[in-house]
């Protein structure tokens, strides 16, 4: 069994003077200025997909919105641009698709899957990274870095609802953790503390449920506000996203299993015993 974290040094962390980044942040924007250089070759259901038209970017192959959601749909999905929010949409079987510029997720009948890499506009033309795009529409994804090739199966059912998908009393209290945490924090140290969550949750030394991570008092209290109570307060909206990025699979560093604020890091049982990672803004992470 691992150590647990005492009552003084719930969140732990370490003050180091050079910070890591995550992924997420590590990686500079992607812009309408993105890189020409890097290309893919998509393949849908054994056809050659928009020749030309797909780039690498961030290691992520990043296909034309309008273009792909039309391969997808034998062009009988309703497609649109929103000039003013920057954000391109579909409308397909009664499920909607968003991606808007600069982000890191798209939306797909009310879920929140993650890119990898930013959707980017280029040349007026709307770019999204493929696998996101194509678990929408029901279809996997196959890479061969053999010849850069990224092989789409043939459409199947749209994805399932976020209604139906998101376990109500999950979302509930991890939204609220991930809020009551890191509400003044960036989406990336939201998303290292909805991390935090589940790596407990899957280390044998923890609950095996969101509640249960979340009120844990083995050895202290785990999280202030569990103690405190500001976890009963409502989440924001990015919090909210946050919680169901993680939800639907991404967690941004499988290793990561404590964080505290920078402030307290001289007198952290982790600082002194766990490994340290990376800080995000007024967070530090440790293993």
């Amino acid at each position: 069994m691992k150590r647990r974290l005492s009552a003084l040094s719930l969140c732990l962390v370490i003050a180091l003077t050079a910070a890591l980044s995550l992924p997420l942040t590590a990686s500079s924007a992607v812009s309408s200025n993105a890189s020409d250089d890097a290309f893919a070759s998509v393949t849908i259901d054994g056809e050659v997909f928009a020749a030309g038209q797909t780039r690498i970017i961030d290691d992520t192959t990043c296909v034309p919105f309008r273009a792909f959601v039309n391969a997808m749909t034998g062009g009988e999905a309703v497609v649109w641009w929103d000039g003013d929010e920057k954000i391109a949409y579909a409308e397909y079987e009664g499920a909607v698709i968003s991606a808007a510029i600069g982000a890191h997720y798209i939306t797909a009948n009310g879920r929140y899957l993650w890119c990898g890499t930013e959707t980017y506009l280029k040349d007026g033309t709307t770019y999204v990274a493929v696998r996101p795009l194509a678990e929408a529409f029901g279809a996997e994804v196959t890479w061969q870095s053999e010849g850069r090739r990224v092989i789409v199966s043939a459409r199947g059912n749209m994805i399932e609802s976020g209604d139906t998908y998101y376990d109500a009393t999950d979302l509930f209290w991890l939204s609220r953790i991930i809020s009551a945490e890191a509400q003044s924090e960036p989406l990336s140290g939201k998303l290292a503390v909805g991390a935090v969550i589940y790596n407990r949750i899957a280390s044998d030394d923890y609950p095996d449920t969101v509640y249960g991570v979340i009120f844990d008092e083995t050895g202290g209290v785990q999280f202030t506000p569990a103690a405190t109570g500001t976890i009963y307060c409502d989440p924001t909206e990015e919090s909210v996203i946050a919680a169901k990025l993680c939800m639907d699979g991404y967690i941004c560093d499988e290793r990561i299993l404590f964080f505290c604020a920078t402030s307290i890091a001289a007198v952290s049982w982790a600082g002194q015993n766990r490994t340290y990672l990376y800080t995000i803004e007024g967070h530090a992470f440790f293993a």
